[in-house]
């Protein structure tokens, strides 16, 4: 049977997140000597690292290809996996994230832009928000399945094997990649330099009350995703000690998010209540110091699953196919930018203080996100822009 363009991106999108370090990651730093702290500077580089390369890779996937920029990105991911399982200290874990940051920033916005101008050339742009919760959800499936399997192939056959079984994923998913047809919309309309570009983008962004906004929250829980992508198995470790078990968790985190992907798109019209539901769960586990807290960390990652989806769709539809890559790829430059600090305060919080404290930080700035976002509705409440934020 003959895959269409868009099931093979939902086959790439399940070969990216079939990687099977991830649901035990901190377990083997931690086993070659990295404690929080370290984990904190190996965040904060590639932060760093995303930080100078992001903009350029979604300018790349605007001007250049898209499909490229996929094939690049699963290159760079074996890379990371052979660096990685090899590591024996925190440079050379760090040398490997480096070639992660390039997985991570090919990746960034351009599977979406290639979701949205494939479904656009199809005259399907209004099921963008659907297709792409689907997209990321199988993403988050593969990442379940593969964290599934880390925790009991770590604990017959060592941590470092998890590395290198996922090269086979990563090569499979460039066959996939290099058979995807590129669609052809956006490249009539992009021939301007690449610094009139990039102020085009600048301006998309700043003259849009809603994006500013948008940007806004994205950037503040960005605190919240360094928390629990970087720290959440650490924080796991407070309650569960086991790599079985911290394996399956970080599948149950993985399918939550999913979930949250697969039913953003019948949550459009309600930002505010996503906003909420994303928010409380953190402020309420900031009281509770038992494993009950880890239900409410999956509660959390439903919401804010949908909530970002309905951001990016919210940008999508805001922005012209022309800068649609570069768009996203700007506002996550914003979110690292938040990112590094946050990498050093958490990682400084779980040495000195432990993972309850570095919770209450997070909720803290959750809070803020909150308040702000009230603030947004009431301030706008008499413009046009507050009917997007409902």
């Amino acid at each position: 049977m003959k895959l269409t363009r868009i099931q093979k991106l939902y086959l790439s999108n399940f070969l990216t997140g079939l990687v099977f370090w991830y649901g035990i990651e901190k377990l083997f730093m931690k086993s070659i000597g990295i404690d929080a702290f370290g984990i904190g500077i190996a965040t904060a580089f590639i932060s760093i690292f995303n930080l100078i390369l992001d903009i350029p890779a979604g300018i790349l996937a605007d001007k250049w290809s898209r499909k490229g920029m996929l094939v690049v990105s699963a290159v760079a991911l074996v890379a990371t996996a052979l660096t990685l399982g090899t590591s024996h200290s925190l440079l050379q874990y760090i040398i490997g994230y480096a070639f992660y940051g390039i997985n991570v920033v090919a990746t960034s916005g351009t599977y979406q832009a290639i979701m949205y101008d494939s479904l656009r050339e199809d005259g399907h742009a209004d099921l963008y928000s659907k297709i792409n919760g689907r997209a990321y959800a199988l993403f988050l499936v593969g990442a379940g399945v593969a964290n599934i399997t880390s925790g009991f192939w770590a604990y017959h056959f060592g941590y470092r094997s998890t590395y290198f079984i996922s090269i086979i994923s990563c090569l499979m998913n460039v066959v996939v990649i290099l058979s995807i047809r590129e669609p052809a919309y956006h490249k009539p309309e992009q021939k301007e330099k690449v610094i009139k570009h990039l102020g085009a983008v600048s301006k998309e962004i700043t003259r849009m009350k809603l994006l500013r906004t948008l940007a806004i929250v994205m950037t503040v829980l960005a605190v919240v995703e360094v928390f629990k992508i970087d720290f959440g198995q650490l924080y796991m470790l407070r309650y569960i000690s086991q790599p079985q078990l911290i394996g399956l968790l970080w599948a149950a985190y993985a399918f939550t998010w999913a979930l949250g992907s697969a039913i953003a798109h019948r949550l459009k019209a309600h930002l505010t209540p996503l906003v909420v539901a994303t928010v409380l769960p953190l402020v309420f586990m900031a009281f509770i110091d038992n494993a009950f807290s880890l239900i409410l960390f999956m509660v959390q990652a439903v919401a804010a699953a949908a909530l970002f989806n309905q951001i990016e769709t919210r940008i999508q539809d805001s922005t012209p196919s022309t800068v649609r890559a570069s768009v996203l790829s700007l506002l996550s430059v914003v979110g690292r930018m938040v990112s590094i600090p946050a990498s050093f305060v958490l990682g400084w919080l779980f040495n000195a203080y432990g993972a309850f404290w570095a919770l209450r930080f997070v909720a803290a700035v959750a809070l803020a996100v909150l308040i702000f976002w009230f603030w947004a509705k009431a301030a706008n409440s008499a413009e046009p822009s507050a009917v997007i934020l409902d």
